[in-house]
């Protein structure tokens, strides 16, 4: 009777084990659909506007620009955490893919982009990401990924890329500067566009980063923490009945 029980014990402890398992990864399979419906149909824009009927967002995902501009930056960021600022430039480009591979360059947490279908592009630009914020108090530290300039083909669209570190809590803005180096027609020196982005930066509390922890690792607590303590539980009840027994 007493193995028979033990054995229920062990039974429950690893069906609790499976089914929370589980229910993470359904979760996740959730929120990766929502997100995936989300940026199919609801894209953000700015420069832009976009029709309230699904038909005319659809139809502005696909349809192609002849200049296109997509950047990302998460809204929200916590300090002294880095993060991955993501520009594209394109020609003859659709927004629904591009905006795709820009929020997955930058590993978003939010799908907020920045949309320009207006900017002039040329032959070689130039792209900078810059602080806002006057030179002794800097809001972030930033470090480009890759070069500055790139040459645009008609074909395939350019990627920049920064490390964005905010350093101080609130509402602080970047600006991204973008420039054409050389010309379709080979002019240089042409105007130069700059766009804001206003991010606000967050420190999290002692107590948001160990619930944060418990919740993401529970199992990995139960297992290595619990279990041992339930197994040491058993084996005590198990030696106490074989003397009981004896006895």
């Amino acid at each position: 009777m007493e193995r028979i029980r033990i054995s229920v014990y062990f039974f429950l402890v690893l069906l609790f084990l499976f089914t929370g398992c589980n229910s993470d990864e359904s979760k996740d399979s959730t929120s990766t659909s929502a997100s995936t419906t989300e940026d199919s149909y609801e894209p953000d824009w700015e420069n832009k506007n976009v029709g309230t009927g699904n038909k005319e967002v659809k139809d502005q995902l696909v349809k192609k620009y002849n200049s296109l501009l997509v950047f990302h930056a998460d809204d929200t960021m916590q300090v002294n955490r880095t993060y991955t600022a993501t520009l594209a430039l394109a020609r003859n480009a659709a927004l629904g893919p591009l905006k795709m591979k820009v929020l997955e360059a930058s590993d978003a947490t939010d799908d907020n982009v920045i949309v320009d279908t207006s900017i002039q592009l040329g032959k070689k630009m130039k792209a900078d990401l810059k602080d806002f914020g006057p030179r002794n108090e800097k809001s972030f530290f930033i470090e480009r990924i890759g070069s500055e300039e790139q040459v645009l083909s008609n074909s395939k669209e350019s990627f920049w890329q920064w490390n964005i570190e905010p350093l101080k809590e609130g509402h602080h803005k970047l600006k991204l500067v973008i420039q054409v180096i050389l010309g379709d027609n080979d002019k240089v020196n042409l105007p130069t566009k700059e766009i804001p982005v206003t991010i606000f930066a967050q420190k999290i509390s002692m107590g948001t980063r160990i619930g944060t922890f418990f919740s993401s690792y529970w199992q990995w607590i139960i297992t290595g923490i619990f279990l041992p303590i339930l197994i040491a539980w058993l084996t005590t009840r198990i030696k106490q009945a074989n003397e009981a027994k004896k006895k």
